[in-house]
C-alpha cells in the first residue's frame, strides 16, 4: 500500500506507524505524488465520504518492512527488519533504513545489497540514498558487476556532478570465493588510488591504476574505463600475461575501437621473451541478416622451410594467419555460410601457440531448406599442415550440389524422398575426379497390433563418374577407372523393432530387440573412385543404417542380416543408452568394410 501524507494519517498513528511482516508493501510518497514533492505543506483534501485509493507511479519508491515509525517532531520515518526498496527497475535490501522528508536523504545500514537497473549489485554496510535511489557516502563496499567483475573499495561518496568516488579501490574478474563461499585472494587484481564511478554513463574510471598477479605488482594502467552495463567502449583494454614453454613470457596489449553498434574492431600487440613480437587485430560485424568476423596475425620472423634440405638454414620473412567466418540468413528457407583458414607456413600457427590443428579447412556454402525439400551448392579446399603431406594431394571441390525431395505415396502410402547429387574434385597433383548421381527411396513404416515397428524401405541410384590421372593415388582401392564410367544399384531392407517399457531401479527402462535384413546385388564398387568413404567405424549409429560406408562412393552389396538390442533407462537426473548387435554377411568373399 502507499503511505498516505502524515496530515492525512489518523491522529493515533501521527507518531507510529507499526507493519506487520507480509502485510507492507509501502511507498515512501504521499498521494501518488515522487518523493520530491513530499516536502510541500498544502495538500489538498478530499471529502470523507469519497475515498480514494493512491496508485504508485514509476518514480516513486515503494518498500517492504517488518515494522515502520514516523517520527513528527523531526519529520523522519525508520523502516526495520527485512527492509526492501524498489523503484525503476532499482532494489536496496538492508536491516534498516532511515528517511529525511526535509531533505530527502535516505540512509540504510545493514547487510544492505543495492541493485542497479543493469543489474550491478552493491554490497556494504552502510549507504546513503537520494530520494531517487543515487548511492552516496558508502563504507566497506564491494561492487559485484554484471558480466562478473568485482569492485571494492575502503569507501566512497558522492561529489558535486552525480558520480561516486572511491578511494584505495581493487578490481578484478576472478572469484574472491571457493565453492564452499570462503574468501580468498584473487590471482591477479588491478589496484587504484582512486575510481570514480558514474552512474549517467555508467562507467568506472580508474586514477593511478596497476596491475597485480600474484601480489606482485607490475605496469600502470593509465586511462583504464570499464562500463558497468556490459556495453563495450573504446580504449585499451586490460593487459593479458602467459607463459609457454616456445615463446617464454608474453605480454599482449589490446586497443578496443567501437565503430559503430553493430561492427567492432581489435587490434592487439604481442612481445614475447623467446620470440619476436606480433601483432594481431580482429573485426566484428552484426547485420539484420547475419554477422561474419575475420582475424588476422602477423610478425616478421626466420624459420627453416619444411621439407627442405637437411642443413638448410633459417630465413627471414613475413609470416601470418587469417581466419574469417560468418553466417547469413536471408529469409526463412535461404542461408550462406562460409569459413576461411589460411596460413603463411605450416609452422606458424604452432611457434605462436595460436593452434595445434594439423590442417586448415575452408567452406562456403549456400542452402534452402523447407519442409519437403533440400538444397545446398558448397565447397571447400584444404591447406594441409603436416610435414610429409604433398599439398598438391590435397583435394579441393569446386563444388558440390545436392538437392532432395520428399513427398507422400499416393498408391501404398509411405514416403518418397528423391535425391539429385553431383561432386567435382580437383587435385593440383593427383586425381581429378566428377560424380553425378540421382536416386529414389521409399520408406513404410506400419505398427502391428502387438506393438512391433516394421519398416521397408527400398532404394534405387543410377551413378555416373569420370576420373583422370588415377595412377597418381596411392591406394589402389580408392583409383577406381580412369575415364567414364557408370554403375546401378538396388538395395531393399526390412526393419523389426519390438519396444518393451517398464519400471526398474525407480525410473522407466525400454528394451527394444532389432532384426534387420538388407539385400544388394554385386556392384562395381571397385572400378569407380573413392572420394568420399574412406573413413569406415562399423560402431552403434550405423550397425543398422542402410549403407554403413560414410559417402555415397561405396555401398554394400549382398545379403546380410543384423539383430541386437536397444536399452534406455531413465530416472531423475540419470539417462544411460546402451546398444549391443551382430551382423552376418552371407558370402565367402572379403568385404570391403
Amino acid at each position: 500500500m502507499l503511505l498516505p501524507d502524515r496530515r492525512d494519517l489518523p491522529q493515533p498513528l501521527l507518531c507510529l506507524l507499526s507493519v506487520r511482516a507480509g502485510a507492507a508493501a509501502l511507498a515512501l510518497a504521499a498521494v501518488g505524488l515522487p518523493l520530491a514533492a513530499q516536502a510541500q505543506d498544502q495538500v489538498e483534501a478530499q471529502p470523507p465520504e469519497v475515498p480514494t485509493t493512491p496508485v504508485a507511479r514509476q518514480d516513486e519508491i515503494q518498500f517492504e518492512a517488518d515494522g515502520a515509525s514516523y517520527d513528527d517532531n523531526n519529520d523522519t520515518l525508520a523502516v526495520f527488519g527485512n527492509v526492501v526498496l524498489r523503484r525503476d527497475g532499482q532494489s536496496v535490501r538492508a536491516d534498516q533504513l532511515t528517511w529525511d522528508r526535509k531533505t530527502g536523504q535516505i540512509e540504510a545500514q545493514g547487510n544492505i545489497r543495492f541493485v542497479d537497473a543493469d543489474g550491478n549489485q552493491l554490497f556494504t554496510d552502510r549507504l546513503e540514498l537520494t530520494d531517487e535511489l543515487r548511492a552516496g557516502a558508502m563504507e566497506n563496499m564491494l561492487l559485484a558487476l554484471r558480466e562478473g567483475g568485482r569492485l571494492a573499495a575502503i569507501r566512497g561518496e558522492r561529489i558535486e556532478d552525480g558520480k561516486v568516488l572511491l578511494h584505495n579501490a581493487a578490481y578484478s574478474a576472478c572469484a574472491v570465493e571457493d565453492g564452499k563461499g570462503c574468501p580468498r585472494t584473487p590471482s591477479w587484481r588491478i589496484t587504484a588510488r582512486r575510481v570514480i564511478y558514474d552512474p549517467e554513463r555508467k562507467t568506472v574510471r580508474f586514477e593511478g591504476a596497476r596491475a597485480e598477479v600474484f601480489g606482485v605488482r607490475l605496469m600502470p594502467l593509465p586511462g583504464l574505463v570499464i562500463a558497468t552495463d556490459g556495453r563495450p567502449i573504446s580504449g585499451l583494454l586490460i593487459p593479458n600475461i602467459q607463459f609457454s614453454a616456445s615463446n617464454g613470457v608474453q605480454i599482449s596489449e589490446t586497443w578496443y575501437q567501437r565503430l559503430a553498434d553493430n561492427r567492432d574492431l581489435a587490434v592487439t600487440g604481442y612481445l614475447f621473451t623467446e620470440a619476436p613480437p606480433m601483432i594481431s587485430a580482429q573485426y566484428r560485424q552484426l547485420t539484420t541478416h547475419g554477422a561474419l568476423q575475420a582475424t588476422g596475425y602477423v610478425t616478421r620472423s626466420s624459420r627453416i622451410p619444411v621439407g627442405g634440405a637437411p642443413n638448410a638454414s633459417s630465413q627471414s620473412d613475413f609470416r601470418g594467419y587469417l581466419f574469417t567466418n560468418g553466417r547469413y540468413q536471408f529469409n526463412p528457407n535461404w542461408s550462406a555460410s562460409f569459413s576461411a583458414r589460411v596460413a603463411s607456413d605450416r609452422t606458424f600457427l604452432r611457434r605462436y601457440d595460436i593452434s595445434r590443428d594439423d590442417r586448415l579447412r575452408s567452406t562456403a556454402q549456400l542452402e534452402r531448406i523447407d519442409e519437403d525439400s533440400y538444397f545446398s551448392l558448397a565447397g571447400w579446399a584444404t591447406q594441409t599442415l603436416r610435414v610429409n603431406d604433398v599439398q598438391g594431394q590435397v583435394p579441393f571441390a569446386i563444388p558440390e550440389i545436392d538437392y532432395r525431395r520428399r513427398f507422400s505415396d499416393p498408391l501404398v502410402g509411405g514416403r518418397i524422398q528423391l535425391q539429385a547429387n553431383s561432386l567435382a574434385i580437383a587435385r593440383s597433383a593427383g586425381q581429378d575426379t566428377q560424380r553425378a548421381f540421382a536416386s529414389a527411396q521409399w520408406d513404410l513404416r506400419r505398427l502391428t497390433p502387438l506393438g512391433q515397428e516394421v519398416a521397408i524401405t527400398a532404394l534405387a541410384r543410377g551413378d555416373i563418374y569420370h576420373s583422370d590421372e588415377n595412377d597418381l593415388t596411392s591406394t589402389v582401392s580408392y583409383r577406381g577407372l580412369a575415364g567414364w564410367q557408370s554403375r546401378a544399384l538396388a538395395s531393399a531392407a526390412v526393419d523389426l523393432k519390438w519396444p518393451l517399457v517398464g519400471e526398474f531401479l525407480g525410473g522407466s527402462q525400454v528394451l527394444t530387440p532389432r532384426f534387420q535384413v538388407v539385400a544388394s546385388p554385386k556392384l562395381k564398387n571397385l572400378e569407380v573412385p573413392n572420394e568420399d568413404a574412406r573413413s569406415i567405424d562399423l560402431e552403434d549409429s550405423n550397425l543398422f543404417a542402410l549403407n554403413r560406408f560414410p559417402g555415397y562412393d561405396r555401398v554394400e552389396d549382398g545379403v546380410r542380416f543384423t539383430y541386437g538390442l536397444d536399452w534406455q533407462f531413465e530416472r531423475p537426473g540419470v539417462r544411460i543408452n546402451s546398444t549391443v548387435g551382430q551382423s552376418y554377411r552371407l558370402s565367402n568373399k572379403p568385404t570391403l568394410l
